[in-house]
């Protein structure tokens, strides 16, 4: 073995280091992940300690659709024991959305224009919870409008519009 077998060989071992480095940071980021946490404002859809698997790939609103169980940061002004919860997309930039007689109504734009409301079906609910009423407002841009499956007691909007970039994944 001469000098340049063994430089070549060591380039060539260090480049394949790096490129496993980068593909697991990008997995980590881009990909699954198994996530453990306490899902009381997802009841009964997601018991607590159940694991739900996170798609992290799937960030932005255009790739949301209503419906879906998302993870996302937690404000800083609520307290907790974990740093995400999670909760069902309900609205997504551009759309009007209301709350009337314990009943989600949501107007949807689409292509710039804005469809008629129309009542949203949330077989998931308790029958016995009573969520506050809210006049219709415009989710904000950047923001998607999230609603917990356990709806027993009334959540200040604020905590409702998540910002996109709080966004950490969806449920798979």
């Amino acid at each position: 073995m001469n000098v340049r077998d063994i430089i070549s060989s060591i380039i060539f071992y260090a480049g394949v280091v790096c490129i496993t480095l980068v593909l697991i940071r990008v997995g980590s980021r881009y990909s699954f992940a198994k996530v453990h946490q306490e899902f009381r404002g997802m009841e009964p859809r997601l018991q607590r300690g159940d694991h739900v698997f996170l798609d992290k790939g799937i960030r932005r609103p255009e790739q949301l659709e209503y419906g879906d169980i998302i993870m996302y940061r937690r404000p800083l002004w609520k307290r907790g024991a974990f740093d995400y919860e999670f909760a069902r997309v309900m609205g997504k930039p551009g759309d009007v959305v209301s709350m009337s007689n314990h009943k989600l109504y949501r107007a949807e734009r689409r292509e710039g224009e804005l469809l008629a409301e129309e009542r949203v079906s949330e077989p998931y609910l308790n029958p016995r919870d009573r969520p506050g009423d809210f006049s219709p407002f415009v989710v904000p841009r950047n923001t998607v409008l999230v609603m917990h499956d356990n709806r027993h007691k009334r959540e200040p909007l604020r905590n409702l519009l998540v910002p996109v970039r709080a966004i950490r994944g969806r449920t798979k």
